[in-house]
């Protein structure tokens, strides 16, 4: 009977090992994305693989890899030797694209809160091990990054230094906890001219430092490596109201915090709802400090109450000559010239010819920065505007706004008939709540929405950043302008932050 027992037991323990080595050493990924940077690493080009979020492995096959990419033309290991199709591509390899060598990087590690590490946790080690002394942050990425050795170790950490930033051991300083990393501690080796720096604001390690000056291809914002790119971030609320949190601050803690990378700054248009010529060096305030925290911008002439973009042109026109003319040399600056015509107001009658006079005026200063115009119905017909879209110009996109209480199916369904006319959307305004911004909120089908967006490389701009006691609002029961808690966020902005990192 024992040896039965004995038998069964050994059986049992090599069933569940090789259970464990498959799951563990998988290496069936899925590939979610693959892009390509010149400037992430000093003077190397580098290819980042970003895996499914469920996947541990951070090894996939070339085989894989070339089925994803069809730009990539050979895949060496770190020494340089060609690798077959089902050998293992890891971080540290190379690949060869237009025959340039990129360092491989992939991104397929997990956090505990289900997000994966990106250049965002890179930066955290480097700001944590370089100088910062926040080092809280690092200990909490050790504690929860899983790998193939369950929890993120020394060697790990090691790696991803000598990877990323090619910082030798005795130029790190760690005070971490004995059981997660143990280096000796000693002063880390800085350069004097950088003893000053803000590792924060470092502008090439910025969203915009990284992609540089955007442009719009087919229905895609690219990068200036041509590489598909996606702006997510978040929008102000009238700027006469809450110009408050439009400030140094509250731009580079939601950018380190919540992981934006662009803000809209909305100034309403209409005189009865408060707009003044004053309001532009609010705009103005706002736009340096996107520019000084690497953020892109939309300067959004926030047409509502107004109803037909027209009634209010001439104002429009020297709004936005004033900006283009400030702005025509900045890479972050998107401009936004009417938020959301309602009322008798139609496309080929009103908008149409509005938008065309003021991209004109635009045009004549500013050549090459995105210019974003709204559709009818408070900007939902965007299928109405893709059967007769303005020609004669470059970089131009057309608003989607939704509330996901209110809009739902049928409105995807417009984007999906507008998407397949080739127009270009940018969702430059959305909430959760019903379509006055306020009611019930509709996570289930925010969820909708965002993967929605996501899967069609959509950009989106959540409404809105203030304390405004209305459910859209994503801040409660505080009147800080920036480091706020998780207490100080409403369900709104609990909800935004979750879906910042999908």
């Amino acid at each position: 009977m024992k040896k039965v027992l004995l038998l069964f037991l050994i059986i049992t323990i090599i069933i569940l090992s090789f259970l464990v080595a498959t799951e563990i050493y998988a290496v069936d990924c899925k590939i979610v994305d693959v892009k390509y940077y010149n400037s992430l690493i000093e003077n190397q080009k580098t290819i980042n693989i970003l895996l499914e979020k469920n996947i541990i492995s951070r090894k996939i096959t070339k085989e894989d890899l070339m089925e994803f990419d069809s730009k990539i033309q050979d895949i060496k290991s770190s020494n340089f030797i060609s690798l077959s199709n089902n050998d293992l591509v890891k971080t540290g390899d190379y690949v060869t694209v237009n025959d340039e060598d990129y360092l491989v990087i992939l991104y397929g590690d997990i956090n505990q809160d289900g997000s994966i590490c990106d250049i965002n946790d890179i930066l955290m080690i480097q700001n944590n091990f370089l100088g910062k002394q926040d080092l809280n942050q690092i200990e909490k990425l050790a504690g929860n990054l899983e790998n193939n050795d369950n929890l993120l170790d020394i060697e790990d950490i090691m790696k991803m230094i000598n990877t990323y930033l090619s910082v030798s051991k005795n130029q790190i300083i760690s005070k971490l906890y004995d059981n997660y990393i143990t280096f000796e501690e000693q002063t880390p080796v800085i350069p004097d001219d950088e003893h000053n720096q803000d590792d924060n604001n470092n502008e090439s390690l910025t969203p915009v430092g990284i992609h540089g000056k955007l442009c719009v291809n087919g229905t895609n914002i690219v990068d200036k490596n041509g590489n598909k790119f996606q702006l997510k971030g978040i929008s102000t609320h009238g700027l006469q109201w809450f110009s408050q949190y439009v400030n140094q601050a509250a731009f580079i803690y939601m950018r380190d915090n919540w992981q934006i990378n662009a803000v809209r700054l909305a100034m309403y248009s209409n005189p009865n709802d408060g707009y003044t010529p004053q309001l532009h060096e609010i705009v103005k305030n706002g736009v340096e400090y996107a520019k000084n925290a690497g953020l892109y911008v939309i300067i959004d002439w926030h047409i509502l109450n107004d109803g037909n973009p027209n009634i209010n042109k001439d104002s429009a026109i020297n709004f936005f000559k004033e900006m283009s003319n400030l702005y025509k040399d900045y890479d972050n600056i998107i401009y936004e010239i009417c938020n959301e015509p309602n009322g008798d107001v139609q496309w080929e009658r009103d908008i149409k010819p509005y938008a065309e006079e003021l991209i004109k005026e635009i045009r004549n200063i500013d050549n090459d920065a995105i210019i974003i115009v709204g559709t009818p119905t408070w900007s939902q017909d965007v299928d109405v505007v893709a059967q007769n879209q303005i020609t004669g110009y470059n970089n131009i996109m057309y608003t989607l706004h939704f509330y996901a209480g209110t809009h739902k199916e049928y409105l995807r369904q417009k984007a999906i008939s507008a998407l397949n006319m080739n127009l270009p959307i940018f969702v430059t305004e959305f909430g959760i709540s019903d379509a006055s911004g306020n009611g019930n909120l509709d996570i289930a089908e925010g969820n909708i929405w965002i993967d929605f967006l996501n899967k069609n490389n959509i950009s989106w701009m959540c409404w809105n950043l203030s304390n405004k006691d209305e459910s859209s609002a994503i801040l409660k029961n505080t009147n800080k302008v920036t480091d706020w808690t998780n207490d100080e966020l409403s369900n709104s902005g609990k909800w935004l932050l979750e879906a910042l990192k999908r």
